[in-house]
């Protein structure tokens, strides 16, 4: 009796084998999920220095003291050079604004940094610091070219041979990124009338298709670039001396954020 007692207790444990299926079924899902959740370090250590520069730049005190320490009187900024300034210098509330950002565009503010970095590096290892101006502000890297004996000759939309040592590098830099970039043409507003180039429209439109053409011949994605020419409508610069001229003769080259403007949200 005890024997037929123990044989009846078998079929009341079937459900073991569907408990052990299910339990491997769990443990491979989960192993899946943690294997897609996987964290990019590349872009988590770019969202980190991000996020560090913008703690790093903030002054939480009300009236207190800054976190990165001012320059001396004898570290004042450098000489000027006659260079514009590419856009209005940061207002107070960048600090704010950079700490508001969501993680996309503080990314990108951080990709955006970098790209930066690897022209003012190029720009100082040939020589030309004082061809090119760089700045990352809320509408996303410019890079500001003089076009005067570094792109082209005068009265011409031709690349002179000193240019690819600096637009190589601005291709390089640009090419791996998403963002869409628009290429700006100027000029001073000294009348032109040749058989090329009838006006101001035509020749700083010709200018700004050239650098289109090599940034394009270099690997930046076509699709991603548009050029436009501004003639004289937009200068930097005054046109009545030689230091103004040469300031607006310039081409413009902008890379736009895709994320938004930091601070604005998602």
């Amino acid at each position: 009796m005890a024997r037929k007692a123990h044989h009846e207790e078998h079929p009341d444990e079937r459900w073991l084998i569907t408990y052990a299926d299910l339990l491997t079924l769990m443990f491979v899902l989960f192993m899946v999920l943690f294997s897609v959740a996987s964290v990019n370090t590349t872009k988590f250590e770019l969202l980190k220095k991000s996020l560090s520069e913008a703690f790093s730049l903030t002054d939480f005190g009300g009236g207190g003291a800054a976190v990165l320490p001012e320059k001396s009187s004898s570290q004042a900024s450098p000489v000027a050079s006659g260079f514009p300034t590419i856009a209005p210098t940061t207002s107070p509330q960048a600090s704010s604004t950079l700490l508001d950002s969501t993680p996309a565009q503080a990314m990108e503010s951080a990709q955006l940094d970098e790209a930066k970095r690897r022209i003012d590096a190029a720009a100082t290892r040939a020589g030309l610091d004082g061809a090119i101006r760089t700045q990352v502000d809320r509408r996303g890297l410019a890079v500001r070219l003089m076009t005067d004996d570094v792109l082209f000759e005068s009265g011409t939309a031709t690349l002179s041979g000193a240019a690819p040592a600096l637009l190589d590098p601005i291709a390089a830099a640009l090419r791996g990124l998403p963002n869409p970039i628009r290429v700006e043409g100027h000029t001073d507003a000294r009348p032109i009338a040749t058989a090329a180039f009838p006006s101001n429209w035509e020749l700083s439109g010709g200018r700004a298709g050239a650098v289109v053409r090599h940034l394009a011949g270099r690997g930046v994605p076509q699709g991603r670039i548009e050029m436009v020419g501004y003639a004289d409508t937009r200068p930097v610069g005054p046109n009545d001396t030689d230091s103004g001229r040469r300031q607006n003769r310039r081409v413009d080259v902008l890379v736009e954020r895709i994320q938004g403007e930091p601070g604005s949200g998602p």
